[in-house]
């Protein structure tokens, strides 16, 4: 993507975070066998200027050990989120595991 279309994206991404009144909860989608990447970090900077709820999906959960599946997801939670205020759930859209917990998050927004 070029510079040109990635600002016309950041413009989009920050025209509808900030004006959107129907939004309740930003699900925000991570990819759990990898690092943030750098566009990983700029969506969670529109996302935390939002100002809005939010939770991080550490999606792709199936795709590692179950055994590594918690410290993955508390190591995102920390290069991501440092301060711990947004809760980090482990993923798995595949599988349909760890849903319930999510579930659960998202019901206290609706």
């Amino acid at each position: 993507m070029s510079k040109k279309e990635q600002e016309q994206v950041g413009e989009f991404i920050e025209e509808y975070l900030f004006n959107r009144e129907q939004i309740c909860l930003i699900i925000f989608l991570v990819d759990i066998r990898h690092s943030p990447t750098g566009n990983d970090r700029l969506m969670y900077d529109y996302v935390i200027r939002s100002g809005l709820p939010c939770i991080i999906l550490a999606n792709k959960a199936d795709k590692i050990a179950i055994t590594k599946v918690n410290n993955i997801s508390k190591d995102l939670q920390k290069s991501l989120n440092p301060i711990g205020d947004i809760p980090t759930f482990p993923f798995s859209s595949e599988r349909k595991i760890y849903m319930d917990s999510v579930w659960n998050e998202i019901q206290k927004y609706i």
